[in-house]
Order: C-alpha cells, then sequence, then structure tokens
C-alpha cells in the first residue's frame, strides 16, 4: 500500500522560496524519493513556456543549470511554476515516475489513497492511473488524522528536525554576527539550503517510524508498538536566547519566517506516502 503527501512551505517570507514537497513511503518502511515544487517566473513566450515544461521541468535554461545539479545531489525531483504549487501535470509524472516501470504492472494493482485535491483528480492523472493500474481513493478530509499514515506519525518528527535545523541556522547567523560586531538581521535558507533541509528530514525518519503510521491506521498488522519519542526544543529557550542576543524586534519581519502546509495520500498493497508541510 502507498501513501502520498505534499508539503507547502515558505521561507523567509519570500514568494522565490516557497516550495511544495511530495514524499512517499511504503508499508516495508522503503522512502522514496521526493518531488519538489520550486516558485520560478513564467516566460511571456507560450514556446519557451512549453519547452521549459517539456525539457526542464519547468525552469530556464539558465536556472536549470542551478537545480538539475540538485536533484542528483539530494536524490529528487525538482519541478517549477510560477506559484510553486502541485497540478495535474507534475501528479501524471510523479504517478509514472513510482509506478510505471513496476515488474508487476500488468497483474497487480497498486491502491492509491491521497488527499481530496482537486490537482489530484483530474481527467489526466485518472486516465494515466488507470493506464499503470493504479486504484485511485479519497482520503476524506475531516479523516486524515486515523486514515493517513503521515498524519498519524511521520509529520511531526519530520517537522521536528526542520524546527531544528531553522533554529540551528539562526543561532549561527547570531553567534557570526556577533563575532563581527555587526547588526543582526536574518536570512532565509537559499534554494540549495532548503531543498537539503527537506530531503534530510525526510529521509532521516527510521524504518520504524513509517511502518507505525500504517500499523495505526490499521492498515498492516505490527506486533510490538514502536518507540515514536521525538526530541523537540524548547521555543521559550530558542526566545530567550534570541532577546539576550537582540535578535528579536518588537515586531516580527515576515522575510524572517518560515511556514509549511502539508497534504496526503497513500497507496497500496505495499502502502506509500507522500508528505508536504512544515510549520
Amino acid at each position: 500500500m502507498t501513501t502520498y503527501r505534499p508539503v507547502w512551505i515558505k521561507c523567509g517570507g519570500k514568494s522565490k522560496d516557497r516550495a511544495t514537497a511530495m514524499v512517499m513511503a511504503d508499508s516495508t518502511g522503503k522512502k522514496y524519493p521526493l518531488f519538489l515544487v520550486l516558485k520560478t517566473p513564467a516566460s511571456k513566450i507560450k514556446a519557451v513556456v512549453q519547452e521549459n515544461l517539456t525539457l526542464r521541468q519547468g525552469f530556464g535554461k539558465q536556472l536549470w543549470k542551478d537545480v538539475e545539479p540538485l536533484q542528483n545531489r539530494f536524490q529528487c525531483r525538482i519541478y517549477g511554476n510560477p506559484t510553486a504549487w502541485w497540478n495535474s501535470l507534475i501528479g501524471v509524472d510523479f504517478l509514472r515516475y513510482h509506478f510505471a516501470d513496476r515488474p508487476d504492472r500488468a497483474t497487480k494493482k497498486v491502491l492509491l489513497l491521497w488527499d481530496d485535491f482537486s490537482a489530484h483528480f483530474t481527467d489526466e492523472v485518472v486516465a494515466c492511473a488507470a493506464e499503470l493500474n493504479v486504484v485511485l481513493e479519497k482520503i476524506p478530509p475531516r479523516f486524515t488524522w486515523m486514515c493517513q499514515p503521515a498524519d498519524v506519525t511521520w509529520i511531526r518528527p519530520m517537522k521536528s528536525q526542520l524546527r531544528k535545523m531553522w533554529i540551528s541556522s539562526i543561532r549561527r547567523q547570531v553567534k557570526n554576527s556577533k563575532s563581527q560586531n555587526s547588526t543582526f538581521k536574518l536570512q532565509a535558507p537559499k534554494r540549495p539550503t532548503l531543498v537539503q533541509w527537506i530531503t534530510d528530514a525526510w529521509f532521516g525518519l527510521s524504518e520504524a517510524i513509517i511502518t507505525n503510521g500504517f500499523a495505526k491506521c490499521k492498515i498492516v498488522h505490527q506486533d510490538e508498538a514502536v518507540d515514536e519519542t521525538v526530541e523537540t526544543t524548547d521555543p521559550v529557550d530558542v526566545l530567550s536566547e534570541l532577546v539576550a542576543n537582540s535578535a528579536v524586534d518588537d515586531t516580527i519581519d515576515p522575510t524572517d519566517d518560515i511556514e509549511l502546509r502539508i497534504m496526503n495520500c497513500n497507496s497500496g498493497f505495499k502502502m506509500y506516502f507522500e508528505v508536504l508541510e512544515f510549520a
């Protein structure tokens, strides 16, 4: 069985740093390559837009030179569009990437349970799923907390790791500012850093955490409970440290913020899940 989930990320309040992340894992605990969608402007020339979509996953020639190496470096797929949001074109690529080459495609169906999101069920996506012998089923919006393995066990530890990375970055910046005796100015993570954070947080999840999500949703049987203790950082301690270092103003500049949002999907008789969100 497979579970899928998208994550929307807004870093530093800057639209250019917004990203959507799709993660997938199966009921054996195996995690699959991330699908990321980053924001990039569209050309005003229709032919160029089509060329970018066909040859470079939505990116222009120059930007693709920077983005393509990130795919190999972090073992993920990266797409670009003006909204940094999931769409049916990427959904079709997602299905083909994960399910087109499986050896038992002609004889065995895969059940894919994913969130009730319009781009997941367009005519193009539904037709592609049928071609690949993938059965699509919606998870009711108010039941993901008990039916979506990602919501049940995966997201919390993933978000915890992302927070740790962001806090570590802030602390380094404060330390550097003090050592240089300069005015502190918080810098949002650059694109390569953002991609690394997301992939590290995802692949850092243990096999036990992944399988426990399926077990808690009663999708597979599990004899023993899995320890899901998540190490957290006390935000009060972090805030106190920043105040002490004059890194906190009376008002919060939106360019100094990070925000994440998650969407879900499951599939299987191996079950997969996709994740997207940070908050």
